[in-house]
């Protein structure tokens, strides 16, 4: 039955059904020609999936973020950015990646950060000289980081699979996320003197300062979002709705919002919120039988059949999600894969934090990687690039984050150290 599940699965996706619909009707297919298996599962399973407080926390960091951008804190991140590092050697590259951190720090989502930072910056940076497929694909891995560095929609769904704590996954993810920043800034100032970029001349202290002061009032919204949850004071949903009065508020004292504004930022939260929300129920539906059946069983006695060690085991589970990110959208992964994988956290004795943020920044990767990487699609559409030249520039960008794969593997730490300090 697992094989005929896969197989009718990859049949639909080859004939174009969307991912999620794909998992729903091969899982029905399924459960109505086994006769053990009542038909009412499939509106149990599809409702338990979705009847989760945490997964509430998804529509209102969509909400925050469609705030964001409304009320000109984006611009404001962005030029505060561009003050800070636009002097520097690949400065404009390097403020697209600082932008990206920023951002990173109120939505959670790698799609909607990069659409948001794509129709600003794209243009600036093909105008400063830089090759549009290049801008494209750091646009692509610097929006990436919204998933990993908190708050992450990502993490929310994966605290809810695993029942694990939405705050320290959070924290755990600050550290790899800012170093995969930093690596893209180096690479950044090594792609612009290879080119011959020019430099902008630095706008002067007294500027920066004034940029920088004038986008403290958006970098509350980051601080209300981690701060709350780290110091236990409120849960990620409570903090959701906090950045949305604060985002509110903001836009009300800056007079750069109306009611009409808000209103559209509702419905364009809940466009974007029923996407994950309709993969999520359709790939629990389809994560369960997949259970029902025992292929994590299957997977465990044959990961122990080769007596591999730990970051073998790791290095194995990374590929596979990176290769199935390649193809599918992320939380569809995360709700049929993990659940597979993660009874093999107690038999290798893998720390639960140091085992999510292996599989969430494999997510995140696979997100970046042809042939269907999905935030390059989504960066393609916004600014009308040709894919093929956001494919030929994005491999040095997956080469950083497999390289930052392979250091959380065998260097637990990274993820672990923050956590520990504050828990």
């Amino acid at each position: 039955m697992i094989l005929f599940l896969i197989l009718g699965f990859c049949v639909l996706l080859v004939l174009g059904i969307p991912v999620a619909y794909s998992m729903g009707i091969s899982a029905t297919f399924v459960i109505m020609m086994d006769p053990k298996l009542l038909n009412t599962i499939m509106a149990q399973k599809i409702y338990t999936s979705l009847d989760s407080f945490s997964f509430i926390a998804i529509p209102l960091f969509m909400i925050a973020g469609a705030l964001m951008n409304a009320t000109g804190i984006t611009k404001k991140l962005i030029h505060a950015s561009r003050s800070i590092v636009g002097h520097f050697s690949g400065g404009l590259a390097q403020s697209t990646v600082v932008t990206g951190m920023l951002m990173a720090g109120v939505s959670g989502s790698s799609v909607a950060d990069s659409s948001a930072i794509a129709t600003v910056m794209v243009p600036s940076l093909e105008k400063e000289g830089y090759d549009r497929g290049f801008a494209c694909a750091l646009v692509s891995s610097a929006g990436s980081l919204g998933p990993i560095i908190p708050p992450s929609i990502i993490m929310i769904v994966y605290s809810g699979v695993v029942s694990i704590s939405v705050g320290k996954l959070f924290v755990a993810g600050i550290v790899p996320g800012v170093l995969l920043g930093f690596a893209m800034i180096g690479y950044s100032y090594f792609y612009a003197r290879r080119h011959k970029i020019p430099k902008t001349e630095f706008a002067g202290v007294k500027t920066a300062a004034v940029s920088v002061l004038g986008s403290l009032g958006a970098l509350i919204m980051p601080l209300i979002i981690i701060g709350g949850i780290v110091t236990g004071i409120v849960t990620a949903t409570e903090s959701g709705i906090l950045a949305i009065i604060y985002g509110i508020v903001y836009g009300f004292i800056t007079r750069s919002i109306n009611l009409g504004k808000i209103r559209d930022c509702i419905f364009e939260a809940v466009k974007s919120a029923v996407q994950p929300m309709i993969i999520i129920a359709f790939a629990s539906l389809f994560g369960y039988v997949l259970t029902y059946y025992g292929l994590a069983k299957v997977i465990n006695s044959f990961m122990m059949s080769f007596s591999l060690t730990g970051p073998a085991v790791l290095i194995i589970i990374f590929l596979i999600i990176y290769i199935a990110g390649m193809f599918i959208e992320s939380t569809a992964i995360l709700l049929v894969l993990v659940p597979v994988f993660a009874p093999l956290v107690p038999v290798y004795g893998f720390d639960p934090l140091h085992f999510a943020m292996v599989c969430i920044v494999s997510l995140v990767l696979g997100g970046i990687s042809p042939p269907v990487g999905i935030v390059m699609y989504v960066v393609s559409g916004v600014t009308g690039t040709d894919l093929k030249r956001i494919i030929k520039s994005v491999w040095p960008f997956v080469f950083i984050f497999s390289i930052g794969v392979m250091l959380i593997i065998f260097f637990p730490k990274i993820v672990l150290f923050l956590p520990g300090l504050l828990y």
